[in-house]
């Protein structure tokens, strides 16, 4: 008899600690939609194109864009940390994702990998690799950087006619990405600087100073760095952290 009164007043306890401790759902958007894009090339292949990504506070619209990279900015990574088959690049979507309400970043970007989860199966792990890459530092002199005085997003606008590109209210680790496209090896920012800048660069000088034959795109690279904006390229193995997509669908599911 005992036993069943201590029974029926542990029972309503057993269940509530039960519900207590259920794991909440992750965040997700209110609504979101994947489309296969239809748009021929662009997107993250082009370091100067940075509209195929839109950020408010309730919703993030990306054109015409690879898995991988969209893999890599939910976790916060470079798309050169994001190991997977060859089709994550070059399959590319479109996807508008609204949020119930304002958000940070730092919010809309677990919810993009729950959408990842959800619609294309996305599963992956984490490891530290030992890579070949080049290290951006601050070189002899100091930085020659020079911080916006103007608020808004980031714009890059280059001139292929003469060789030049300005840059404006652009943090270095946008200029990072920028120089991985163009070397194709990892760059890893290691300045400790985190404004945003303004600095027209014309190329154009650098390959002039180029020995003859055709210009080594890393020798100009450290020269305009070096001379432009105070910093020094190096290269050297660093330990990375790797996002390993284990699997991913190639089509998202329904809308």
């Amino acid at each position: 008899m005992r036993n069943l009164a201590l029974l029926v007043f542990a029972g309503p306890a057993i269940v509530l600690s039960q519900t207590q401790t259920a794991p909440p759902s992750p965040p997700a958007f209110d609504v979101a939609s994947i489309r296969a894009s239809q748009a021929n090339g662009g997107g993250r292949g082009n370091p100067f194109r940075r509209d195929n990504l839109k950020v408010t506070p309730d919703s993030v619209i990306i054109r015409n864009t690879g898995l991988k990279s969209i893999i890599a900015w939910a976790y916060a990574a470079k798309d050169f940390q994001v190991s997977g088959p060859e089709w994550l690049e070059t399959q590319r979507f479109d996807i508008v994702a609204k949020a119930a309400g304002e958000s940070t970043e730092d919010q809309l970007r677990v919810m993009m990998e729950t959408l990842l989860a959800d619609r294309f199966k996305v599963a992956l792990h984490r490891t530290t690799k030992e890579t070949q890459a080049y290290v951006v530092v601050i070189g002899k002199g100091g930085p020659k950087l020079v911080e916006s005085k103007t608020d808004g997003e980031s714009d890059v606008q280059p001139d292929q006619s003469r060789m030049q590109v300005t840059i404006l209210r652009t943090p270095l680790s946008q200029l990072t990405d920028m120089l991985y496209m163009v070397l194709r090896t990892p760059v890893v920012d290691e300045t400790g600087l985190k404004g945003k800048y303004d600095l027209t660069i014309n190329m154009a000088k650098y390959v002039s100073m180029a020995s003859d034959g055709a210009p080594d795109p890393i020798g100009i690279v450290q020269t305009a760095l070096q001379e432009e904006m105070g910093l020094k390229l190096e290269s050297r193995k660093v330990a990375l952290d790797m996002l390993i997509v284990d699997h991913a669908e190639k089509s998202a599911g329904e809308n």
